[in-house]
């Protein structure tokens, strides 16, 4: 699973370069209908692909390669023809117009995705010592789908960024010390009362989720009338007790790989009323994709 979450934002990027290479195109109408469809796939791998299974930094060079694809292309085409659009070719702009309309209706979904829903709450972040990548987030299908088919589609699931971008060392190492999260104290965003944990859970292997417990070890605060949720917490790790009224910043455990959790991150969720609330820190409303530092 960690190897396809890494391939997923290359073979995208390799589709859209590849795509805009070997477009043939004979017509200027016909490369720019091309050039837009392989834009956008590009812009999406760009946009909502896990580029922390690899580095968030060489989403860059992807997107380098295109542009210089595309310039080439186009020399190419400029060789050929020059007219708007050039008999034989009517029948070969379906499939990019249809590539085109899909992926840019994916990405106006992305870009929707980190509009903040009105009524979210002012927290503080709840990590404190690096780079944090935002794995999961945002509002909508596209940014947040594991969040959005679980119930708790505003949720975010962070990770922490080595000095190479990537979230551990290697795409899918098999000791939970090889993610740069593990053990990082989580501290209360807000000043609150404890208003339950759970503790003793075992921290999974990567790769093996505990499917029974969702949350594994976990921290519920009742901040106001919201109920925040810190999960996935290492075993033996909590610091506060259920009733215990708490600070912003405050210890409140460290970031493990217990419950449903294919490897070390950090889930926070928060809801009132039984509704779910998006999360704000420093006024930031956080997508997939996005660097939080700390």
């Amino acid at each position: 699973m960690q190897w396809a979450f890494a391939l997923f934002p290359w073979c995208l990027a390799a589709f859209a370069i590849g795509w805009t290479l070997r477009a043939g195109a004979r017509s200027r109408g016909a490369w720019i209908l091309h050039g837009l469809a392989g834009a956008n796939v590009a812009v999406f791998a760009f946009l909502s692909a896990a580029w922390a299974f690899t580095s968030p930094y060489l989403g860059y060079v992807g997107l380098f390669l295109f542009i210089a694809a595309l310039a080439a292309s186009y020399r190419r085409m400029r060789r050929r023809e020059r007219n708007m659009f050039s008999r034989g070719e009517a029948g070969r702009v379906v499939f990019p117009a249809l590539l085109f309309a899909g992926f840019a209706a994916l990405n106006v979904l992305a870009f929707a995705a980190r509009v903040p829903p009105e009524g979210g709450i002012e927290l503080r972040f709840p990590l404190k010592s690096g780079a944090y990548y935002v794995l999961q987030g945002g509002d909508g299908f596209v940014a947040n789908p594991f969040h959005v088919a679980s119930g708790t589609p505003l949720a975010l699931d962070l990770v922490k960024l080595n000095v190479l971008g990537n979230r551990a060392t290697g795409i899918a190492p098999r000791a939970l010390e090889a993610y740069a999260i593990f053990g990082d104290e989580v501290r209360s965003p807000c000043a609150g009362l404890v208003d339950r944990i759970r503790d003793g859970l075992a921290d999974n292997p990567p790769a093996r989720p505990d499917v029974a417990n969702a949350s594994g070890n976990h921290v519920v605060l009742r901040c106001a009338d919201a109920a925040i949720t810190l999960a996935h917490l290492l075993r033996g790790s909590i610091a506060v007790a259920a009733g215990q009224a708490v600070e912003p910043g405050q210890v409140l455990g460290k970031v493990g790989n217990s419950g449903n959790s294919m490897e070390p991150h950090l889930h926070i969720d928060a809801k009132a009323n039984g509704v779910d609330k998006a999360l704000l820190f420093d006024g930031r409303f956080l997508s997939a994709g996005d660097i939080f530092r700390d």
